[in-house]
């Protein structure tokens, strides 16, 4: 092999758990891979590890601000009432940057989880105050709410309080039961607030799944104490496929006082649910589908190294976050099978080099940018060896010109290359991809 046709691949441990990747930096972009005859380069990790996203501010529903409370309260001091109350949104600082908030905001358990994982009752996640952060499985928000006690005589408010709400939704990518985990702290209490209690109900819209409360009915709540408890909500499967959003309502009262307004807020749009029944067997399971999720491959072998260097070299730069295009999930087997003919094709020859050598095609067979759905063919393909590493490195050898291509075929071990389709399919099930679906890649 000619030194001058080699690229070294950075050699990498076993890949990061989501729940770390969500919290690590983005690498850097990596240099770019020469072209057939280029000079001798070194390339970094490919793609980017996948960060929580901002789906906006926490807000309660439409409903009328506690100041047009005085507007009432004749009425009810008609009808003997001596105090009533309302709940409303405090405003909170300007947030952070959905960057620098993205980046910082999930501390923990927005993470890929078991099903079977035992639920903390309280949230595990802490977030920038009044927004929505969210990732494929996992969402968290938190707001801060006022409370108005008024004297239906005098019209003057004689008592209040302010509350946190937490809320970390938790789905399951192959259960119709899902939870959320909440929290209420009474912050501050003054004047007529007295004997708090606090419930706390979530529901589905569509009549998707039913209402869950967090706790048994209202429970007192004193000042610097916190009320927390788990909803269960099973997606009823009425449908193959079904989006939906979830309402929480949060009712205060205290003692010899009429709530006039609980405090009600829904997700915004982009934290739309979707259960199904299609992505994979006759699992159901249930995600948020406006976040891209990304598969993660640690380089080490050469079947992830195949990944990687096509990443970098080709024109499209598949996979690669913020750099290339997004793949998106082709799920007809028959047409998976009749890509990899045309792209594995009598082009390929097995090299004497490499153990049980096979053919291994990027983009995979099982995405809709498979060289075959480009209208491509072996040989239109750049065509490659990676090889063991030499020195903590990995390196590739070019079989023919690679310059300004849009597919490779690899030299790649068998098992190695069974390797990467097996990973592609747990990925495609506990993401629950949908045949056409955009994800990302990271070989790290």
């Amino acid at each position: 092999m000619h030194a001058s046709r080699r690229i070294a691949l950075a050699a990498a441990g076993a890949g990061l758990s989501l729940a770390a990747a969500l919290l690590a930096p983005a690498s850097a972009t990596a240099a770019p891979a020469p072209s057939g005859s280029g000079p001798l380069q070194t390339v970094g990790p490919a793609g980017e590890a996948p960060t929580p996203k901002s789906a906006g501010a926490v807000t309660l529903a439409d409903q009328p601000s506690c100041d047009s409370v005085q507007q009432e309260l004749d009425g009810y001091a008609a009808q003997g009432i001596d105090s009533v109350s309302c709940l409303e949104q405090q405003p909170v600082e300007a947030p952070q940057s959905t960057e620098r908030a993205a980046r910082s905001a999930v501390k923990a358990a927005v993470s890929a989880r078991a099903v079977e994982e035992q639920l903390s009752a309280a949230p595990g996640c802490k977030v920038t105050m009044g927004q929505w952060f969210y990732t494929r499985l996992d969402a968290c928000g938190s707001l801060q709410l006022k409370y108005d006690v008024f004297d239906t005589r005098t019209k003057k408010t004689i008592g209040g309080a302010t509350f946190t709400a937490n809320q970390e939704i938790q789905l399951a990518a192959r259960s119709g039961v899902w939870h959320t985990a909440d929290s209420l702290t009474l912050n501050t209490a003054w004047g007529a607030a007295k004997g708090l209690r606090a419930a706390w109900k979530t529901e589905c819209t569509n009549g998707a799944c039913g209402a869950s409360s967090a706790w048994s009915g209202s429970l007192p709540i004193a000042k610097g104490k916190v009320l927390d408890g788990t909803t269960t909500h099973t997606w009823k499967a009425g449908q193959s496929t079904q989006g939906f959003n979830t309402k929480t309502t949060v009712t205060i009262t205290g003692a010899g006082q009429i709530l006039l307004y609980p405090a009600s807020f829904t997700p915004p749009g982009k934290m739309t649910i979707r259960c199904d029944s299609v992505a994979s067997g006759k699992s159901v399971g249930c995600v948020f589908p406006s976040f891209t999720p990304t598969l993660e491959l640690p380089l080490n072998h050469r079947g992830h190294v195949n990944v990687a260097w096509s990443m970098q070299s080709l024109t499209d730069h598949w996979g690669w976050e913020g750099k290339g295009s997004p793949l998106t999930r082709e799920a007809n087997d028959s047409v998976i099978n009749d890509n990899r003919g045309k792209v594995c094709d009598s082009t390929f020859t097995k090299d004497a080099t490499v153990p049980d050598d096979s053919c291994d095609e990027f983009p995979f067979a099982a995405t809709n940018q498979s060289g075959a759905q480009l209208g491509l063919t072996g040989k239109d393909c750049a065509q490659i060896r990676p090889d063991l590493p030499a020195n903590g490195r990995w390196t590739v050898s070019y079989v023919n010109n690679t310059a300004n291509r849009r597919c490779t075929i690899g030299h790649v071990p068998n098992g190695e290359n069974g390797s990467v389709g097996g990973s592609l399919s747990i990925f495609y099930q506990n993401n629950r991809v949908l045949d056409d679906e955009k994800f990302w890649l990271a070989v790290r």
